[in-house]
């Protein structure tokens, strides 16, 4: 009982919206650095269910959101300082 009680909230848990991290192609650098610049998009990850407006996408879009975010701060930082290094701005 309890692995089907396991696997059903896993499975809901999977489906819906969630935040995801790309790259920025409104962003041009001005120098030859290895790094670019994030942006964060919603996609749905299910569209085939139709479960856009369900709860577990109330749940995961700010969960994917908070640890998408994190990531693209850390890398938008690193980005900026990598130019002003490497740019000598």
């Amino acid at each position: 009982m309890k692995y089907i009680l396991l696997a059903i909230v896993s499975m809901s848990l999977l489906s819906g919206c969630v935040v995801v991290p790309t790259k920025d192609y409104s962003s041009i650098n001005k120098c030859k650095i290895s790094s670019d610049r994030k942006t964060l998009k919603i996609i749905n990850g299910f569209e085939d269910t139709n479960t856009y407006y369900s709860i577990t996408g109330l749940i995961l879009v700010p969960v994917s959101g908070v640890v998408s975010g994190v990531y693209v701060a850390i890398n938008n930082i690193y980005h900026l300082g990598e130019e002003r290094i490497v740019c000598g701005e």
